[in-house]
């Protein structure tokens, strides 16, 4: 049976006078896809906020195998090896392609700033490692063909696509992917759940937040529902999609039921 690399202990968030997150409970499991899904405001990026060091929660832990990451910085715990995009994309817009995925093999290199500005024999060599690694991530995820263009000039598909390059030049052992899938066509959806699949394959552990229901159902191994910042299912797509429960949280319960 695959460990737990990613563990969620009774994790509770409150802004205010609001429970964002109420005592959730949540394991990923090493090499598995796992979707996070739920209504708007079900509290999901906010769950991705408390892996990522962005919000501390009010109560509970994040484990990361055996070392609590909660309340850590966030560089501190890419470097761990969690990496995310978002769902607006960040990239540096006059950077190009291959830059913005060299600025993620950066959190791995040794050289710090002086050795960087003085060009010291070392910091050379991880430079054109770095080069090298991110011309091989662009090939993987097949948009190599554009590593001279500006990010900010690249097509909305391919600046996505980029995004999760640039996560994959953190080297990590998770990846946390925000609504991959927004504004895509569907023959976009469904290169993007091939790509998914592939850096699954390639030995990746991955969670993602994503509000098409096809590409869930299509790529998942497993499934968690939240709904008003609780969770109210963990299991088989299968099985989650067909929970009366869940379909509730979607499409509200009519005023006649009983």
């Amino acid at each position: 049976m695959a460990k737990t690399i990613l563990n969620l202990k009774n994790l509770t968030i409150k802004f205010g006078g609001v429970t964002a997150l109420n005592s959730v409970n949540l394991e990923l499991k090493e090499g598995e896809i796992l979707a996070l899904i739920g209504p708007n405001g079900a509290g999901k990026t906010t769950v991705f906020n408390l892996i990522t060091g962005v919000y501390k929660p009010t109560s509970g832990n994040v484990f990361l195998g055996d070392v609590a990451i909660d309340g850590k910085k966030r560089h501190h715990i890419t470097k761990l090896g969690i990496a995310r995009t978002f769902q607006n994309i960040r990239l540096f817009g006059d950077m190009t392609t291959l830059e913005n995925v060299i600025t993620g093999t950066d959190v791995r290199n040794k050289v710090g700033l002086i050795g960087s500005i003085l060009g010291t024999p070392r910091s050379r060599r991880e430079e054109k490692a770095s080069i090298a690694k991110a011309h091989e991530i662009l090939k993987f995820i097949g948009i190599d063909e554009y590593a001279d263009r500006l990010a900010k000039n690249l097509p909305y598909g391919v600046q996505r696509r980029l995004e999760i390059a640039r996560a994959l030049g953190t080297e990590p052992k998770i990846l946390l992917l925000d609504e991959p899938a927004a504004g895509f066509n569907p023959q976009e959806k469904v290169e993007l759940a091939a790509i998914i699949k592939k850096i699954r394959d390639a030995g990746y552990t991955i969670l993602l937040i994503e509000h098409d229901m096809s590409l869930i159902m299509g790529i998942s191994d497993r499934v968690v529902v939240l709904d008003f910042g609780q969770k109210i299912a963990d299991d088989l797509p299968s099985v989650v999609q067909n929970d009366p429960q869940v379909i509730a949280a979607y499409l509200g319960v009519p005023e006649d039921a009983s």
